[in-house]
């Protein structure tokens, strides 16, 4: 009989192990993912780090979405629209039977509450710069009214997503930094640490079908190599690997890999309000002395594209030609020789996130700087403060980018003088002839007429470039890396769609 029970505690232990070490179905199976940062907030109105909004747009939803890999503005919580025949309203019917994670029904009602709140926040009110009012007739109809023709609208209300506001209100000043059920996405947060995890699980009620997989947990890892490791070692599913590592992974049979150019640009911002900053001969010097090539080349092994603008051509509106910025160290030279510094001084410090692409390229930036008698420090931040320090322009220069969204007017946030708290360089002030500059932002948006807004943006960034505060650098690639078990149908340019995800069966 002992022997019996022996044999029995033993096969039960047996049988213990082997669970453990049995894969989960595949509807059950955590997919693991991992962020360059800790959360900073899970507010959608408080934030524009892209950290952030790799996971918030994965819980939240505007009324449209633009489709990163078409262009194409896919409608989410929103069904239709049209454009009274003044041009100065847009009006949306809002899909019935959208639920919000709480389970009650989104109404118009809300949809006003969200754009109302935005309008409010120095984060993201710079996409809703031009609206005045917004109202809901009906349940289901909202009117947001605008101040003058917006040609962008469409396109910068993707930004902005929709919140139940009943739960933004029972959390009060909470909301943002523990569990909410607000949103009207894919998933929903289950678990919340913002510097340690997160989790989220699939919405069984979402109105456009529940998701194929149904848990996603998520670790900021900091360091690029460190998250590499994490991958290769089966730790995570799916990665943003470093650039250096590219060949060696493409050439494992092990892992899926692609190479996806992103819309972003990766530039380097100079607070003229700074001296030796403030004259315009040191700044012109600065943006001639960068190597953007050997840029390309320290932080994406040149598989990225070199920036003459701050935005890149398939963008609507973007201009093609105008003022550059390129390698010329001896223009360079001669414009620090027409300085009040003809023999070189300290410009300052850069700014950049630590552990990065951002640190090489201010590394590169330190040297060119060197080569014409310039000198300068890096100092190393992590990304939440960096990114503080940057809208406060507490900084001399910083390496930077950001995503735009598929028009030219996504720039207006880092220029635009009423953008108090989402730009890098504040032009308001007696140096430039700023109004000239809000006009053409405001001129912009004001014709429909896409060869006029070109012209306009045309003249805008020249505008802007001529102030040698701005200098784009490259727009970067995205070297995606996963496990060959999970099915990804595509791998958009900044922000993945999970719920399009599956894994293998």
């Amino acid at each position: 009989m002992k022997k019996i029970c022996r044999f029995s505690a033993i096969l039960l232990a047996v049988l213990a192990v082997f669970a453990l070490f049995t894969p989960a179905s595949a509807a059950d199976r955590m997919l693991r993912l991992s962020t360059l940062a800790p959360l900073t907030t899970i507010d959608p109105h408080a934030t524009v780090n892209i950290q952030d909004r790799m996971v918030i747009y994965q819980v939240y939803e505007p009324l449209y979405r633009q489709n990163e890999a078409t262009g194409e503005y896919e409608p989410r919580v929103a069904e239709s629209y049209t454009i009274s025949e003044d041009k100065l309203s847009y009006i949306f019917k809002i899909r019935k039977g959208v639920k919000f994670h709480n389970g009650e029904d989104l109404k118009a009602s809300d949809v006003v509450f969200s754009l109302k709140r935005a309008m409010a926040s120095p984060k993201v009110r710079s996409y809703l710069a031009s609206v005045t009012d917004v109202t809901a007739p009906d349940d289901y109809t909202v009117v947001v009214t605008q101040k003058q023709p917006n040609s962008a609208f469409i396109n910068t209300q993707t930004n902005i997503m929709i919140i139940s506001r009943k739960e933004v209100e029972k959390q009060g000043k909470e909301f943002g930094s523990k569990l909410a059920l607000a949103g009207t996405g894919p998933y929903f947060f289950t678990h919340l640490q913002h510097d340690v995890e997160w989790t989220c699980e699939a919405f069984a009620d979402y109105y456009r079908g529940q998701a194929p997989i149904k848990k996603v947990h998520y670790a900021p890892i900091t360091e690029a190599s460190a998250g590499l490791i994490a991958f290769e070692s089966g730790e995570l599913d799916w990665y943003i690997a470093p650039i250096a590592n590219w060949n060696a992974l493409t050439s494992n049979p092990n892992f899926k890999t692609q190479l996806v150019p992103a819309n972003h640009t990766s530039f380097l911002a100079i607070n003229y309000l700074r001296p030796p900053l403030d004259d315009d001969n040191i700044r012109k010097a600065i943006a001639y002395a960068i190597d953007k090539e050997a840029m390309n080349i320290a932080c994406y092994d040149g598989h990225a594209v070199i920036a003459d603008f701050m935005i890149q051509p398939q963008n609507t509106g973007a201009p093609a030609k105008g003022v550059v910025y390129n390698y010329d160290p001896e223009k360079a030279k001669e414009y620090v020789k027409k300085s009040a510094y003809p023999n070189g001084t300290h410009v300052g410090t850069i700014n950049c996130s630590a552990g990065g692409y951002f640190e090489k390229m201010a590394q590169v930036l330190q040297s060119n700087l060197l080569d014409i008698g310039l000198t300068c420090d890096i100092n190393r931040l992590d990304s939440a403060t960096n990114m503080e320090m940057s809208r406060s322009q507490r900084y001399d220069m910083i390496t930077t980018g950001f995503s735009p969204t598929g028009d030219y007017e996504g720039w207006r946030m880092y220029s635009y003088t009423k953008m108090v708290g989402s730009y890098y360089v504040k032009y308001e002030g007696e140096k430039f002839d700023y109004k000239t500059m809000d006009a053409l932002w405001d001129a912009g948006i004001a014709t429909f007429d896409l060869a006029e807004r070109q012209k306009i943006y045309s003249q805008l960034s020249d505008w802007l470039a001529n102030t040698a505060t701005q200098i784009p650098i490259f727009h970067k690639v995205q070297p995606y890396v996963w496990t060959p078990d999970l099915n990804i149908p595509v791998n958009y340019p900044n922000y993945p769609q999970i719920c399009e995800w599956s894994w293998a069966k």
